[in-house]
């Protein structure tokens, strides 16, 4: 049988029983839907995870608390807050730093012309302007001397200010966080977001105001911009926190510390392999539903060769080979997974436009892209599918004995 004349033949069965096709097709569609949206939602959180990473700049370490279990950045659950100011203030003295911050995070609620929300608050100093290249839309930023005097000076989000006091008025107002007043000397200009952090709706502190108004002697992590490249940066920051820290630690054991150094590259690396295990993860669980799709056609194929016996039975008395007869169930049974494949392909995009543009409701910096993986593995799965569910039953077909299949249901 010529392959034009085998595609008639297998769409004109599959239209006869239209309903009952399209009811075997929903499995595929389901199935490979699910592998597009999760292969595609899973590269567009990789993109914006590591996006956000790579705003950790290039020249930089960012030291945390708590000790690795070793190289590849595994960090300790049990972790004990240990980085103080001392130790910032005695990084600014290394010449091989070119800037250090301590920061510190807290949530408080924020009261300002008669309006009042939880923002994010952070104790920063002035260093962190040049290190993550921040510009100020209005004002100044903190020196020294308000993080000396501990000063109730504020720094706002551009977002923030223009929400509360409007474009180009914040300066010199002021505004509650909890029952502290705090004058407004500057506003940032916009920012995004940095760290799944949207820093254009935050409070900037001095970092010492911070640590009075909470009770905190600890910062949350440091970060350390170098004047040497980070292969020399980020051995020589360990040693020296061993030292501070008066660690006995010779050996450098990771697990020794009560504190971590990460590098840009590092923390690209390790989110990489945690976003692709995710990935790989949530490919298999949609792939369980192919598997369930799969079944399906099989059975449905089983049921149409016990349905077209006499039919068989026929084209075999009429000279048709056990090949042929094979060759044309298992083209029913491939055609409806192909069909079934690229409309889940088709469904698997809109859904995962549609979860990108929810998402970004709640989050900025997604972007939308279709997984091509996904769509390639989509197409050879569900033809793959076809061939091996279809297989079995396409195969019983053909072996059936023409005068017993022209006698069935006599």
């Amino acid at each position: 049988m010529q392959l034009d004349d085998l595609a008639r033949s297998a769409y004109s069965s599959l239209k006869r029983t239209r309903g009952r096709s399209v009811l075997t097709m929903l499995g595929i569609v389901i199935g490979i839907a699910a592998v597009i949206l999760a292969l595609s939602i899973g590269e567009s959180a990789q993109k914006f995870i590591l996006s956000q990473i790579s705003a950790f700049g290039s020249d930089q370490l960012m030291v945390d608390n708590g000790p690795r279990a070793d190289k590849t950045g595994e960090v300790s659950v049990f972790r004990e807050e240990t980085l103080t100011l001392k130790d910032v203030r005695r990084l600014k003295k290394e010449p091989w730093v070119k800037g250090v911050v301590g920061q510190i995070f807290q949530t408080d609620l924020l009261q300002a012309e008669g309006q009042a929300r939880n923002v994010q608050v952070i104790g920063t100093m002035p260093d962190d302007l040049s290190i993550n290249d921040y510009h100020l839309q209005e004002g100044m930023f903190f020196t020294d001397d308000e993080i000396n005097s501990h000063s109730r000076t504020a720094v706002l989000g551009h977002t923030l200010a223009d929400k509360y006091f409007g474009q180009g008025n914040a300066v010199n107002k002021t505004f509650k966080l909890g029952t502290i007043n705090y004058k407004i000397i500057g506003v940032l200009e916009p920012l995004g977001t940095k760290f799944f952090q949207n820093l254009d709706e935050m409070v900037y502190l001095p970092v010492t105001t911070v640590m009075d108004k909470y009770n905190k002697d600890r910062m949350t992590f440091i970060t350390i911009q170098s004047a040497i490249p980070l292969s020399e940066a980020q051995p020589l920051a360990e040693t020296l926190f061993r030292e501070w820290h008066n660690l006995d630690n010779p050996e450098g054991d990771y697990a020794k510390d009560d504190f971590h150094v990460v590098s840009q590259e590092e923390a690209i690396k390790i989110v990489g392999q945690i976003t692709g295990v995710l990935e790989i993860l949530l490919a298999a669980i949609a792939a369980i539903s192919l598997l369930v799709g799969g079944i399906g056609i099989m059975n449905i194929m089983f049921v149409s060769v016990t349905e077209r016996t006499k039919e068989i039975g026929l084209r075999k008395a009429l000279g048709a080979k056990q090949r042929d007869i094979q060759n044309q169930f298992l083209a029913e049974a491939v055609m409806l997974t192909v069909a079934g494949g690229a409309v889940g392909i088709t469904f698997g995009a809109l859904l995962a436009w549609l979860g990108i543009q929810i998402i970004l409701m709640y989050q900025s910096g997604w972007e939308f892209g279709l997984s091509w993986s996904g769509i390639l593995s989509g197409f050879l799965v569900s033809t793959l599918i076809g061939i091996v569910f279809g297989y079995v039953p396409a195969r019983r077909a053909a072996r059936k004995n023409p005068i017993d299949a022209l006698r069935a249901n006599e």
